[in-house]
């Protein structure tokens, strides 16, 4: 898989996120140099991908592969930077066996992987209902879970602009954590819903109140 514009394409990133957003990073200690693992964050915007690779991965020479939605592929110049830098396509609401397939073997050659776990973008900032997508890999692969909270990120391009509004923005590193590993047979939907519960308990904690649901695991009572 080709990733040569990750680590430059972060740099970039760092660069503007620091002097149009005065970004901070808390917690990049906790990204482990070597192994795999899962990050597990949420989504407020299309510059998360880049932000969360910059502060993540790149501030420990790491390359994270992110799974994205199939139609990002054929948009022009943003695709073929994504297949560049590591990306890896899905197509979002048809379990696609494919990508589950692709994310077991990259975590089993040692490789981190990113996933939003909302399975979309919250528009106005608010932690949505999480997707059991990532507490399967995690069940299946044994890898630990490095949640991320990113705020601030829905206020760069406010109502319909499409120009960046200067504002600031936090990314904070979590602990990382282990759900039970069940590398083989049917994963009961019922413990999927309470890894993702847990999974999104963690991304609410790293993000300030205003970003955080109503109630704590309500985020993933819809999974």
């Amino acid at each position: 898989m080709r990733s040569w514009f990750y680590h430059p394409g972060c740099a970039i990133t760092g660069f503007l996120a620091r002097f149009l957003f005065r970004a901070r990073i808390d917690g990049v200690e906790r990204i482990p140099r070597e192994g795999a693992f899962i990050l597990v964050s949420n989504h407020c915007s299309n510059l998360d991908p880049p932000i969360l690779g910059w502060s993540t991965g790149h501030q420990v020479g790491r390359v994270v592969h992110f799974m994205a939605k199939i139609e990002m592929r054929g948009w022009p110049i943003v695709g073929w930077l994504a297949t560049q830098s590591g990306v890896y396509f899905v197509r979002r609401g048809e379990g696609d066996r494919a990508a589950q397939r692709f994310s077991l073997q990259a975590l089993a050659d040692g490789r981190p992987l990113a996933l939003f776990v909302e399975g979309t973008r919250s528009r106005d900032g608010h932690l949505k209902a999480g997707k059991p997508g990532a507490a399967f890999l995690a069940m299946r692969s044994g890898a630990p879970l490095i949640p991320v909270g990113i705020a601030g990120t829905h206020r760069i391009f406010p109502g319909r602009s499409r120009w960046p509004h200067p504002t600031r923005v936090r990314i904070r590193i979590g602990q990382p954590f282990m759900l039970p590993h069940g590398p083989e047979g049917r994963l009961d939907r019922a413990v999927l819903t309470e890894g993702t519960d847990r999974i999104m308990r963690e991304i609410a904690s790293l993000l300030p109140p205003e970003q955080r649901p109503a109630a704590s695991g309500s985020a993933a009572s819809n999974s």
